[in-house]
């Protein structure tokens, strides 16, 4: 596989190296049919410090383009510079603050590597600076619009440079020629997609079917669908604080609100697997989103204990644990402020999605422990130093997980949570 060989190489070459061994019987002109504009685009970019204003710096060549954005955005901004053609390393630096993270774009594979590298941890086209993540696309105007440099269709695809390959599917395995050569795939060898490269639960044609969502084969991502109740809905703030716990340990979370569901002041298990199959699957047993998203419902309370503000269900296709229901209605009766409501949210809905993730009692006996929630009992002392929203103890005020580092009767959850739990059959 070419990213496995291609890593290797930027691993144990220096970049000079690398560039000269790829293309030594390379003409002058990397691209004979075009005049090359380099372009930068931003697809994405988030602060992980709440809704501030930011300035992305990027400089292509040493040239300067700037953008100044503002919380979480989906954008379209595209930085484009006039490089010299003969000459295949271009420099590229993205700067915030005081920050910077260099990457150098190579025009005969289309590849880049430096601070950001195909196979990375955080993802390929993802970085983190000064608090802001940015995810990007590197490409350059190629004559028929296909992605493909023409160094790599004329001396690896044997492709037509002046024809566009867009969309086409040379080994008919499923997946688009633009999609595997990004990722360092071959469209012209049949190559096993069904493997999870990044244990994240999904395989390359369901990483390819999120490509929209940013997703990466190579990098964990977890996606959740939330549907609510008018009134209860999902916090913007609870969102950005759940985005960041999960970043801090490469794992991109991508929260799709959805749709409006009808109001019950109490719920119980059998309405919700109604939600799961009317406004989850669509009352299609075949819909895409299945295995690929968790399924949350935010309402008001549940019918069975009402002082309890969360609880995971099984929605009916398979015996498997991918859902859960939020009572926020539940949480608004003991946080009166908005500023304690909306944390108390995102740190009950990471607890909650934690048991989607295989954090049971069975796994660490300081998780939902009835013994850890207040001063006079035992266990709240004797867990204090687990510091997780799967403790009871800091379940309403804390979004994290805890890394095992607080000391005696802590655990580590970040090591234990299993991306792929939420497709195993429980019986």
């Amino acid at each position: 596989m070419k990213v496995v060989i291609l890593a290797a190489i930027l691993l144990l070459l220096p970049a000079n190296a690398l560039i000269a061994d790829l293309t030594k019987d390379a003409s002058a002109d990397f691209d004979p049919l075009v005049d090359i504009k380099l372009a930068v685009k931003i697809k994405r970019a988030r602060s992980m410090e709440g809704e501030k204003n930011y300035e992305i710096k990027i400089f292509i060549d040493g040239m300067k383009n700037e953008t100044w954005l503002k919380g979480d955005v989906m954008l379209d901004f595209t930085a484009w510079q006039n490089v010299d053609d003969s000459k295949q390393a271009v420099d590229i630096k993205f700067k915030v603050g005081f920050e910077t993270k260099q990457i150098t774009y190579d025009l005969a594979t289309g590849n880049w590597f430096g601070d950001d590298f195909l196979g990375d941890a955080d993802g390929y086209g993802h970085i983190k600076l000064n608090g802001i993540e940015i995810w990007f696309d590197i490409f350059y105007n190629d004559y028929d619009k296909d992605g493909l440099t023409y160094w790599e269709e004329v001396n690896i695809y044997k492709t037509d440079p002046m024809k566009s390959d867009y969309g086409k599917d040379y080994d008919n395995d499923g997946l688009p020629i633009e999609w595997e050569d990004k990722y360092g795939f071959s469209d012209f060898v049949v190559e096993n997609h069904s493997i999870d490269y990044d244990n994240d639960g999904l395989n390359d044609y369901e990483e390819y079917y999120m490509a929209d969502w940013l997703a990466d084969p190579f990098a964990k991502d977890l996606f959740i669908e939330v549907d609510y109740m008018p009134g209860y809905e999902l916090y913007e703030e609870s969102i950005q604080m759940l985005y960041d716990a999960f970043a801090k340990h490469n794992i991109t979370l991508h929260i799709d609100v959805d749709e409006e569901l009808p109001f019950y002041k109490e719920i119980d298990g059998d309405t919700l697997r109604l939600f799961y199959w009317n406004y989850f699957l669509h009352n299609d047993k075949n819909n895409p989103r299945f295995g690929i998203f968790h399924y949350a419902v935010i309402g008001c309370t549940n019918s069975w204990r009402k002082s309890v503000a969360g609880f995971n269900f099984n929605g009916g296709i398979y015996p498997v644990l991918d859902s859960f229901f939020l009572g926020v209605g539940t949480i608004k009766t003991y946080r009166l402020s908005r500023t304690k409501r909306i944390l108390a949210t995102a740190s009950l809905f990471m607890h909650e999605l934690g048991h989607n993730l295989g954090l049971f009692d069975s796994t660490f006996n300081g998780i939902d422990n009835q013994n850890t929630r207040f001063p006079w009992q035992t266990g709240y002392w004797k867990y204090r130093n687990y510091k997780s929203c799967m403790n009871y103890r800091y379940s309403w005020h804390l979004v994290d997980y805890s890394d095992g580092s607080h000391g005696k009767n802590d655990f580590d959850d970040w090591n234990s949570i299993d991306l792929t739990f939420f497709k195993k059959k429980l019986w």
